[in-house]
């Protein structure tokens, strides 16, 4: 690796990171706009500031590979512009041998953002949910190691999972007499909602204490489905709910897993879990993009005009990777096909048109150079 490619590779990382760092206060500023109004006595002005730094590196790992899209744009774009590249074309340098070490700064920012996204990214979302739950709605309690909790009055409700659609894994319910002491115990295998708070619970199995009698009596039941059981309403579910765009890799497979092995419908986990293994490679992607738009200006004058369409791609990217992520749920049920399909296809598509790209307006890429 020469003093060029160091060069090229140095400008690609902080171009990158620059862009990055613009896009997280503009995450930051829009998601104060839209999260302090929701303040009250209950929710201060900082518990709805640390919502928003919590859960701004989970959205900017969103935007990344637009982040590192606009940001290879402005660094290359500036080395052109300063006619940088110009000159090492013509000391001899092909396209091909130019894209090597700005691909290389790809994998670096590729890796950077995966750390973000997998830790603080994932991190931040459920700390978050975790404290405006409970700032929002008492007694309530979100973690992904033991579940949904929630007091209602001398009831204590715990929820394993509680996953997208409605459907709640391993419920249990205790209940508490006057005394503090347990007085029954229910556990179910699964609940599906009835509407508002009322529940449908599958698998029953209810305990019913009478610890005042001599001894201690104890009657057990099993019952198959128990209908009508006030648990909490809807709303309490979507502010418990992790979104699985948010959660990272390690998180997503034991869901899959867990679904798979109960024979559930896994195909919204399994699209965001292949989301999250491609998002590094769109990054790459994008990199790879910008290459026809920083020479391109060369022929045609306009960097503006270039920089604005790569600008465009990329928002375009975005929008068709939640439109295809989303056909995975409607589709996916039994194809496990459809989920890796939903996060090929973008990736691919747009690596086959920045090829052509590249052999439509630099004939010349296809010689390797030195």
């Amino acid at each position: 690796m020469n003093t060029l490619d160091r060069y090229l590779i140095r400008s690609v990382v902080l171009g990158g990171l620059a862009s990055t760092a613009a896009f997280a206060v503009l995450i930051v500023v829009f998601g104060a706009i839209d999260e302090l109004p929701k303040t009250d006595a209950n929710y201060s002005f900082w518990q709805a500031l640390s919502f928003v730094l919590l859960t701004m590196p989970g959205y900017l790992y969103d935007f990344y590979p637009v982040a590192v899209l606009v940001g290879g744009l402005l660094a290359l774009g500036s080395l052109a512009a300063h006619s940088e590249l110009t000159v090492m074309r013509a000391a001899g340098m092909s396209l091909f041998r130019l894209s090597r070490p700005v691909l290389i700064g790809g994998v670096i920012l590729a890796l950077l953002g995966m750390a973000m996204g997998e830790t603080l990214g994932a991190w931040g979302q459920e700390k978050a949910n975790q404290m405006r739950a409970q700032a929002q709605n008492q007694g309530v309690s979100v973690s992904l190691k033991s579940g949904l909790w929630l007091r209602d009055g001398n009831r204590f409700i715990n929820v394993r999972q509680a996953l997208v659609g409605g459907r709640l894994n391993e419920v249990r319910v205790f209940t508490l007499n006057a005394q503090g002491l347990p007085d029954a115990l229910l556990f179910a295998q699964y609940a599906t909602s009835e509407g508002g708070d009322r529940w449908q619970l599958h698998q029953v199995e209810q305990t019913l204490l009478s610890p005042s009698a001599t001894g201690g009596a104890v009657v057990s039941e099993h019952l198959p489905v128990l209908s009508d059981v006030r648990l909490f309403s809807q709303a309490v579910l979507r502010v418990a709910v992790l979104n699985p765009h948010h959660m990272n890799i390690v998180q997503l497979l034991r869901y899959v897993q867990y679904l798979k092995a109960n024979q559930l419908d896994a195909s919204t986990y399994q699209s965001a879990l292949w989301g999250r293994v491609f998002a590094p490679i769109s990054v790459l992607v994008m990199l790879f993009m910008t290459l026809p738009f920083v020479f391109a200006p060369q022929r045609g004058g306009s960097a503006g005009r270039w920089l604005f369409i790569g600008i465009v791609i990329g928002v375009v990217y975005l929008t068709l990777v939640q439109i295809v992520s989303a056909f995975a749920p409607v589709y996916g049920a039994g194809r496990a096909w459809v989920p890796l399909l939903s996060a090929v296809f973008p990736p691919a598509l747009f690596t086959l048109l920045g090829y052509w790209a590249m052999r439509r307006f630099l004939p010349g890429m296809g010689s390797r150079g030195r």
